[in-house]
């Protein structure tokens, strides 16, 4: 599906991105990768996402720390499927290894871990067939179109 929107419309993008992912029958964590250029949208579309699981914290893009965890409040109507937000920032890695350092295996083992991942492109072979992918481009300065 193709959608052109527009910043105020990103809650709705939000919304049905979350209504496609918690119907896939997977038993660990859902992976939502994030693709676009810079300034695309990747970064605001999680923060709407993180507005739904009730996160109060300011999320930013984790350029530079590679990955932030947050707790799902469990008043969200999302809690039953998910419990905990981890975004990752794949822009600075090189390889799929990379994400292995990390600890990627036992993130994606946890069913209750919801993972967006931007940049997944930059650690191919990170997706699987139960991976989300949603690709943002620039139409102009206010519209942005997305794919999923």
């Amino acid at each position: 599906m193709k959608v052109n929107f527009n910043k105020e419309e990103i809650s709705d993008i939000s919304q049905k991105i979350l209504n496609k992912i918690i119907n896939i029958n997977y038993d660990k964590a859902k992976i939502l990768a994030l693709s676009g250029d810079l300034g695309a949208g990747k970064t605001t579309l999680t923060q709407e996402i993180a507005k739904s699981f009730g996160i109060k914290d300011k999320i930013i893009s984790p350029t530079f720390v590679i990955m932030k965890f947050y707790n799902i409040d469990p008043k969200s109507k999302y809690y039953s499927h998910f419990k905990r937000l981890i975004h990752i920032d794949a822009y600075r890695l090189e390889k799929f290894e990379d994400l292995l350092k990390i600890g990627w295996t036992d993130l994606v083992e946890d069913k209750d871990n919801l993972i967006i991942i931007e940049w997944p492109e930059r650690v191919e072979g990170i997706l699987d067939s139960n991976s989300y992918l949603v690709k943002l481009g620039h139409i102009d300065d206010q519209t942005r179109i997305v794919e999923f």
